[in-house]
């Protein structure tokens, strides 16, 4: 992971002085290309990425029954790929803490990855009711089922993933790292953890379950946050601005 961090790492540095501009897709990216030295402020354009809401909200949700989870069952999930990045080896052993406190939950983990076979071993040993999806250009379907979404990853260059989780109104837990922080304010329109610690999601989890009121509060707030900053529109509207500016420099050369 470190020699492959560092090719990158070098192709940026090598790439650099032939653009005009280097987008960057949170504040957390942005900082770390100057801590790296790819490149001089004035070059690095901070434009946060976003998302089709009405995509999001628009889509169906898959039938409970038919993924064999009750319509009663407290459901948390994950979008993502089972990768290292991702820790889903985190998410299911969060899924037995989970499971031993509150009896009617199961689980969703919607991609896959080297570390598919590992999930399900494990949570077929402890009793767990996990449906890991494979490939699906159906994402948000599944994601309507959840009632809590996490992203647990150990780095993240942004978390689209929250993002979705909360144009969709899913109370979202996610790791304290990186760019994830800039996404989400703590207690207020979300909860952050430690990585790599199934503990505090598995108490971040129960304390949702037990507070529905402070959870819905969280919810329309995160959405409100969406909304705002968040849609694709936006993300256009910066680029094209960029573009703009990028040639009309260009033409008085």
């Amino acid at each position: 992971m470190k020699l492959k961090s560092f090719i990158y790492l070098l192709m940026e540095k090598c790439l650099s002085p032939f653009t005009d501009k280097i987008v960057c897709i949170s504040e957390a990216e942005k900082n770390s290309a100057l801590h790296e030295h790819i490149a001089k402020e004035n070059k690095l354009e901070l434009i946060p990425n976003g998302i089709d809401m009405s995509a999001v909200r628009d889509a169906v949700p898959k039938d409970r029954g038919e993924l064999g989870i009750a319509e009663d069952a407290f459901v948390v999930g994950m979008i993502g790929r089972l990768s290292p990045q991702k820790a889903p080896d985190v998410f299911i052993r969060a899924a037995k803490l989970i499971n031993d406190a509150i009896h009617n939950s199961a689980f969703i983990i919607v991609g896959d990855g080297e570390e598919r076979a590992e999930v399900e071993r494990f949570a077929k040993e402890n009793n767990l009711n996990l449906v890991v999806t494979g490939w699906t250009d159906e994402p948000y379907s599944f994601l309507k089922v959840f009632d809590v979404a996490v992203l647990l990853s150990r780095w993240e260059g942004f978390g689209l993933a929250i993002v979705e989780y909360m144009a969709a109104e899913k109370n979202v837990i996610a790791t304290r790292t990186d760019a994830i922080p800039t996404l989400i304010e703590d207690s207020v329109d979300g909860l952050l953890v430690d990585v790599d610690n199934p503990e505090d999601v598995r108490d971040k989890v129960i304390w949702l379950y037990y507070h529905p009121e402070e959870a819905k509060n969280m919810r329309e707030k995160a959405l409100g946050k969406v909304i705002k900053k968040y849609d694709i529109s936006r993300v256009v509207g910066q680029h094209i601005k960029m573009f703009d500016e990028l040639s009309r420099n260009k033409n008085r050369q």
